[in-house]
């Protein structure tokens, strides 16, 4: 048997190797949590053990979440699916379990795994960097290679919140040096064209700001906050602003006396009707002429050159004809023919390519029903089903292992377009509904609200405890976010900083 000290010291080495790991490798992470399991198992200590886990209210919570699961497969008649659901779950309740009954690292050695977890997402946003600029129209999931983009990105706003506690709090060289960091992070955020990344750094700031008690920043949030507001605004109102194309009477024919087609189903880009003033035979035959391609062939992308072209030619006001056609540059039509559908995606400010891309996903939905491909309406869809669901099952819920069942069955009642996608609700508050009613829902919430009310003898939760635990809340709301590897891990590994001494470093 090793002595205590060894296993102590081969934890916090696991510990320090899982922050680094759950950044750039699934392998590797599946690896280092088994390995805590072996360590925290043949390392004893069980009376103590037993005794912290009676002191734990945020531990005998996530017990509950858990064993949750495990007594729902009784009116599960998927036994099999619930099995699987419940492995899903394993490394989050296996690390939450050795990490709220092991030491919290102190000194030098939380130094080194913060150093080893920021160095991390560091790193791999450079390596990010370097493929978005070498390999032509990267799509945005792919930059970072290792771990899913949402996953990355909400470490990345734990990165930001780690160094503003820290090194902002050195001298003159260090806090430069944060100041570098955390814009490059933010960067970062905006090349991934992260959408939570940016949600959850505007959201969960003002918490980190009030919980550290340097209410002086609220007015610096504030001023952020407005400014991201008018430019929302300005961006929606760009949008929508109809061109004088579009707000002219309609014409029968182009400048060759062939007739056009307006479908008029009230579709807008770039200020203007997407599927009015068509020329389908001019078209062909101009982008023929021009290219020596047809437009039936496929761009990189995967989609149709034609549906490229028309989208970009709306978004310059030009019809879509040969008139249209000719009044292309080269440059513009070599961009079509890498796939790029509106010219803002390339030229322009990133955040209303953000904008934009956002609000054509909307025009999509609220004209033809449409989600596929579009992630964030996915949701939305997945949210109503899963709403349906949750009320047919009202109590008790449909069990661990017939949630995806009931989800399909709920989209053939509805015609739904995700029909066969097999999709899980993307919301964590929703899941739990749907697989254990409003009773299982509500004492899990009960005890997580336990959890989070102060007790006697206990110690202030750090200020990178609260933010963490915001954060984590906050992806809930779109991802199913502990029943991952990754979102897993990082559901768990940061409890290693949930009280004692660090306030007094991590908050003003």
């Amino acid at each position: 048997m090793l002595g205590s000290a060894i296993h102590k010291n081969i934890y916090y080495a696991l510990i320090l190797l899982l922050g680094g790991f759950m950044i750039c490798t699934k392998g590797l992470s599946s690896v280092a949590w088994v390995l805590l399991l072996v360590n925290w198992v043949f390392e004893g200590r069980w009376r103590e053990k037993w005794t912290m886990m009676k002191q734990s209210r945020l531990l005998q919570a996530i017990v509950v979440f858990f064993v949750f699961h495990l007594i729902a497969l009784l009116w599960s008649s998927n036994v099999q699916q619930g099995v699987s659901i419940i492995f899903d779950l394993l490394p989050f309740f296996v690390v939450s379990l050795i990490v709220l009954t092991s030491p919290i690292p102190q000194g030098r050695v939380r130094q080194m795994i913060i150093f080893a977890y920021v160095g991390t997402v560091f790193v791999v946003s450079i390596i990010g960097l370097v493929r978005w600029l070498t390999i032509p129209d990267l799509p945005h999931r792919e930059i970072v290679p290792y771990i899913s983009h949402i996953r990355y990105s909400l470490n990345c706003c734990m990165a930001i919140f780690i160094v503003c506690a820290t090194m902002l709090r050195g001298g003159k060289a260090m806090r430069w040096l944060g100041v570098g960091i955390m814009s490059w992070m933010v960067f970062t955020l905006v090349v991934l064209n992260s959408y939570t990344g940016l949600a959850v750094l505007l959201c969960v700031s003002p918490v980190a700001i009030i919980h550290s008690r340097r209410y002086k920043l609220l007015a610096i949030w504030g001023t952020i906050a407005c400014t991201l507001a008018l430019i929302v605004f300005a961006g929606c109102w760009s949008y929508y602003h109809l061109s004088p194309l579009a707000r002219e009477p309609l014409k029968a024919t182009t400048l060759n006396g062939h007739p056009y087609t307006h479908q008029q189903d009230g579709m807008i880009e770039n200020g203007n009707y997407v599927n009015n003033y068509i020329c389908s035979e001019e078209l062909h035959s101009e982008w023929l002429s021009r290219t020596g391609t047809e437009v039936e062939s496929l761009s990189p992308s995967g989609y149709p050159i034609e549906k490229v072209l028309i989208r970009y030619l709306n978004a310059l006001s030009l019809t879509k004809d040969s008139a249209g056609v000719a009044a292309l540059s080269d440059a513009q039509v070599e961009e079509i023919q890498r796939g790029i559908e509106n010219p803002v995606y390339l030229h322009g400010p990133q955040a209303r390519k953000m904008l934009y891309v956002l609000l054509f996903e909307y025009e999509n939905y609220r004209c033809f029903n449409a989600v596929d491909g579009f992630s964030m309406l996915q949701r939305f869809e997945l949210w109503k089903c899963a709403g349906k669901v949750f009320m047919d099952h009202f109590w008790f819920g449909t069990g661990t292992g017939d949630m995806m069942e009931q989800m399909h069955r709920q989209h053939i009642s509805d015609n739904s377009p995700l029909l066969n996608r097999n999709l899980t609700p993307h919301n964590e508050y929703l899941t739990i509904l749907v697989m254990f009613g409003a009773v299982g829902f509500l004492i899990i919430l009960a005890m997580f609200l336990r959890a989070m009310l102060p007790s006697r003898g206990t110690l202030r939760p750090s200020t990178l405890m609260v933010v963490w635990a915001a954060t984590v809340l906050l992806s809930c709301l779109t991802e199913n976010t502990p029943n991952t590897l990754i979102g897993g891990l990082f559901c768990s590994w940061f409890l290693i900083f949930r009280n004692d001494n660090i306030n007094k470093e991590l908050t003003s």
